[in-house]
């Protein structure tokens, strides 16, 4: 039987793919630790399934049973964060952790329903799975809190989390119910085709990782062979959509949009950006959002939320975190100080 060397394997790939998204410096480092958690937790229950059935141990069952109600939710997690700021990405992981812990002692009540612990598990990975999908719909610009230049392929990586959770959920269901047809010997084949299968699908996310990572190192020139003086000029020409025709003003501005009025692709743009002025594109629209708050905090009476507004930012608390972060002061103090110095 095939199972049990596949479970071991695939544990061990789990690993390296932990190990690998920790080296992986451009993702943000709060996802960054989320991801490798994902996968650690993978290679833990990989490994679990494979003492199980190579050895006949059952002394953790009870830890192999509960580690799907953790990894759907970091796997949420890990994506969740790079769409919102840290502050509310923080109150998420709370939730949510604060969700697992709750479900991981009601799979260890004694409840005596048939089904009770895998019907736990598949509404967990159920309900995940459209949380992951309501992101995704959104498109690649809905990661904000990543590099501009990663949307396309974090977009890519959610669509293909999607399936291998609904694809988790559905061996899951069928193995529950051979097990609860007493058919063990095809509950057990079962296991072996499902562990092939996900080693088949962790090697090729090696593999696309790895070509993803060390493609780009390679082909970096070629994409974007552009002079410094070319970046320079497209980061002015952004500035001035920015500023001229007041595009910063629109909340809702995305990477594409801005692009699309300077006359490039997304990638150019995000890539000049980055190597000119150091930040991703949605920082450089705040430091243009931020300038012009500031502007009209010294030269107008108007009131802080009025500005915070045309000046584009969304909301009250997005907007006194950034300014304090970049003028030390928080506005109406920096107002009143700015005014009395007059």
């Amino acid at each position: 039987m095939i199972s049990i060397p596949v479970s071991f394997l695939l544990a061990a790939l789990f690993g390296g793919l932990a190990l690998a998204t920790l080296a992986w410096r451009s993702l943000p480092g709060q996802a960054r630790g989320m991801f490798a958690g994902v996968f650690c937790l993978m290679a833990v229950e990989a490994s679990l399934v494979g003492m199980r059935f190579a050895y006949g141990h059952f002394e953790f069952l009870a830890v192999q049973r509960v580690l799907p109600v953790w990894i759907a939710p970091l796997i949420y997690l890990a994506f969740i964060s790079l769409t919102v700021l840290a502050e509310r990405a923080r109150r998420l992981i709370a939730w949510n952790l604060g969700a697992a812990a709750i479900l991981t002692v009601a799979l260890n009540l004694p409840v005596p329903v048939t089904g009770y612990v895998d019907g736990v598990i598949g509404m967990s990975y159920a309900v995940y799975s459209l949380a992951l999908a309501r992101i995704w719909i959104n498109g690649q610009d809905v990661f904000a809190e990543a590099p501009t230049n990663m949307g396309g392929l974090l977009h890519k990586l959610l669509l293909f989390s999607i399936l291998v959770m609904v694809a988790t959920l559905l061996i899951d269901a069928l193995v529950a119910y051979l097990f609860a047809q007493e058919k063990q010997g095809a509950a057990a084949l079962a296991i072996s085709g499902a562990s092939l299968f996900f080693l088949v699908i962790a090697v090729g996310a090696a593999i696309g990782f790895l070509g993803t990572r060390f493609g780009r190192s390679r082909n970096t020139g070629k994409e974007f062979a552009a002079s410094e003086a070319r970046q320079a000029e497209l980061v002015e020409a952004a500035r001035t959509v920015l500023i001229d025709q007041e595009f910063f003003r629109d909340p809702s501005l995305t990477l594409t949009r801005l692009a699309r009025r300077v006359g490039v692709p997304d990638r150019d743009l995000s890539r000049a950006v980055n190597a000119v002025e150091g930040v991703n594109v949605s920082q450089f629209v705040n430091l243009v959002r931020l300038t012009e708050a500031e502007r009209l905090l010294v030269t107008t009476d108007e009131p802080v939320g009025r500005i915070q507004e045309r000046a584009g930012f969304l909301t009250r608390s997005n907007f006194y975190r950034e300014f304090q972060k970049a003028y030390g002061e928080a506005p109406g103090a920096y107002r009143k100080n700015a005014q009395s110095s007059l």
